[in-house]
């Protein structure tokens, strides 16, 4: 499934705020675990950048979890505000689909019935 870059920063942002919480790591703490600035850090809790692969990473160990089980918590919190949208928001989530089943809709539906 294809993500909105809305769903996965929404997710981010989630996935920060429970791991935080599950390990009870502050953010200077987290930081310096992870290798990551604190003020990287905020702007990903802030939805105004993204994690990189080797952040990802990076912030897997500092938690103490695998960079696969901590995809599995970033995919659940995507999957999760896909379900939260709208259902044209949802149909664009999943890529490009929706636009065709679009126009392939609006094309029959301007065609005349065949006999």
């Amino acid at each position: 499934m294809r993500y909105d870059i809305d769903v996965i920063q929404k997710a981010e942002i989630e996935l920060l705020a429970q791991m935080q919480g599950a390990t009870s790591l502050t953010k200077k703490k987290l930081a310096l675990d992870s290798g990551i600035s604190r003020q990287h850090l905020g702007l990903v809790a802030k939805g105004k950048r993204n994690l990189s692969i080797k952040s990802f990473c990076d912030l897997a160990d500092a938690f103490g979890c695998s960079a696969t089980e901590l995809m599995a918590k970033l995919e659940a919190l995507m999957q999760e505000q896909v379900k939260l949208q709208t259902p044209a928001a949802a149909d664009k989530a999943k890529g490009m689909n929706y636009i065709h089943k679009a126009f392939a809709d609006k094309k029959t539906a301007n065609e005349p019935p065949r006999l």
